[in-house]
């Protein structure tokens, strides 16, 4: 049996504190001097839950499907739903705010709850127009079923051709029904969606519009550069190198973070990081906007200001790729001989856990990576934690794990209760405990009837689909 030396990695990054407690510092100081105006980005809160809105599984924010094309797809996960049981929606945005594509996708499956409860067999379409971006995520149910490679074929064959010309509804189309055959065909109970060809003529997709948003801040520009009649550098310039400094420093501890990680899915972990930054930056570029305008920076003070989350954008952007490319193919050095180790496959690692160690796995509390050098025989190995079981008050092991079951159902009218189990999963561990908790009565209709439909959705996401969850399995592609 291979000596294994258990890493824990972790060390202080003494640069990411100072950078965070710069930036934070800086922003303060912004927003003292006056208020933020707010940036008009996409935002996964914002994203209505198509059940709850409209009794269909497509949301179309972006614009691009109308009507026919709507129908077409949503017939498509009505079949699925009623066939198999699993929940695919087809969701489109303007833009994803600042984040990635996968992260938008996960928080957005993860919000609405796609899939039975238990079951987690939901899929998500994802599609973002003005960042030409569109993705698969799959729900833990269906992972075996729909693979990350299985997803990147899906899009591959069935989206992205349609997709780069433009044809968006027939491309969004095309890769639902193939996701929905496929998920159909490995049920195991046979069963079939009856769908029909493809139409001898496809609708008529509608152009999208640009947003009234946008439109508005380039008026508000157009009349700022008439208005103005010479710039003012020196604001302009501290302020752009201190940001652009600050990100810099940023990237620079993300980077030395990466690097102290031995275990390739801490690697993971630390490449998708840093989206709060990015939000942070985008959200305080119009706070050096209105400061440059008030200390007489007119044109250019303004436009240098805006560019600089634009900039750390790209520049992270780039760096995360990299970092996650790196991840991606990472092979842990030898601390005994510097040769590459092998990463031993999962289904393959239980023979070098203990009993304790495959029971915190079972229950989804931690993940234990083990590492063997080919060269020199030496194993070593890391546990990662993972947020399906806490801990155990009485074994000390992530093997905790809590259900619920309704003993009093809420309504409108009053509240309701609950019995709470928690027990642990350890064979070596007899804890349970039982208790009882209220809930909140349901909220009426009238009481959120006054606010837009953005508010209706998030009150109502869990209910309407199932309540499933995704691991952030899948696949992502550019057009």
């Amino acid at each position: 049996m291979f000596d294994y030396r258990l890493r824990s990695g972790r060390k202080k990054a003494t640069g990411a504190n100072f950078s965070k407690l710069a930036l934070v510092t800086f922003f303060v100081i912004c927003f003292t001097i006056t208020m933020p105006l707010a940036a008009a980005a996409e935002r996964v809160e914002d994203v209505p839950n198509p059940l709850a809105a409209s009794g269909q599984y497509v949301g179309d924010g972006a614009g691009v499907l109308g009507p026919a094309y709507i129908d077409l797809i949503n017939d498509i996960c009505v079949r699925l739903k009623q066939a198999t049981g699993s929940e695919l929606a087809v969701i489109t945005v303007r833009d994803l705010g600042g984040t990635t594509v996968e992260d938008f996708a996960e928080r957005l499956f993860k919000r609405f709850g796609i899939g039975e409860k238990g079951k987690d067999n939901g899929l998500l379409i994802l599609f973002a127009l003005d960042d030409r971006a569109v993705r698969i995520e799959v729900g833990y149910g269906l992972e075996s079923v729909v693979t990350d490679a299985q997803s990147g074929r899906l899009l591959d064959e069935h989206a992205v051709p349609f997709l780069a010309r433009d044809e968006f509804g027939r491309g969004l189309f095309a890769v639902a029904k193939a996701a929905a055959e496929t998920v159909a065909a490995a049920s195991g109970t046979g069963a079939t969606l009856g769908l029909s060809a493809d139409p001898a003529a496809w609708p008529e997709q509608p152009k999208p519009v640009p947003s009234a948003e946008s439109s508005d801040k380039a008026a508000v520009s157009a009349s700022a550069d008439k208005a103005a009649g010479r710039a003012s550098f020196v604001p302009s310039l501290i302020l752009t190198g201190a940001v652009l400094g600050l990100t810099g420093l940023w990237v620079f501890s993300a980077l030395g973070r990466f690097g102290r990680k031995r275990s390739k899915a801490e690697r993971v972990k630390a490449a998708s990081s840093g989206v709060g930054y990015l939000v942070l930056m985008w959200i305080a570029a119009p706070v050096a906007v209105i400061v440059l305008l008030a200390t007489g920076g007119f044109v250019l003070g303004p436009l240098l200001s805006a560019l600089s989350p634009v900039v750390a954008t790209i520049l992270w952007s780039k760096t995360r790729k990299g970092m996650k490319a790196h991840a991606a193919n990472y092979r842990l050095p030898c601390a005994s001989c510097g040769s590459a180790m092998d990463l031993i496959p999962e289904d393959m690692d239980d023979a070098q856990l203990t009993t304790e160690e495959l029971a915190e796995e079972k229950a989804g509390g931690m993940d234990y990576e083990l590492w063997t050098c080919p060269k020199c025989g030496a194993g070593e190995r890391f546990a990662v934690k993972l947020g399906k079981a806490s801990g155990c008050p009485k074994c000390k092991r992530r093997t905790l794990v809590r259900a619920s079951a309704t003993l009093v159902a809420a309504t409108t009218s009053h509240g309701g209760r609950e019995r709470v189990v928690d027990a642990c999963k350890n064979p070596k561990c007899d804890y349970v405990k039982t208790w009882e908790r209220s809930t909140a009565r349901i909220g009426s209709s009238s009481s959120s009837s006054g606010r837009s439909g953005f508010s209706s959705s998030s009150s109502s996401s869990r209910s309407s689909f199932g309540g499933g969850r995704s691991g952030g399995g899948g696949a992502s592609r550019r057009f």
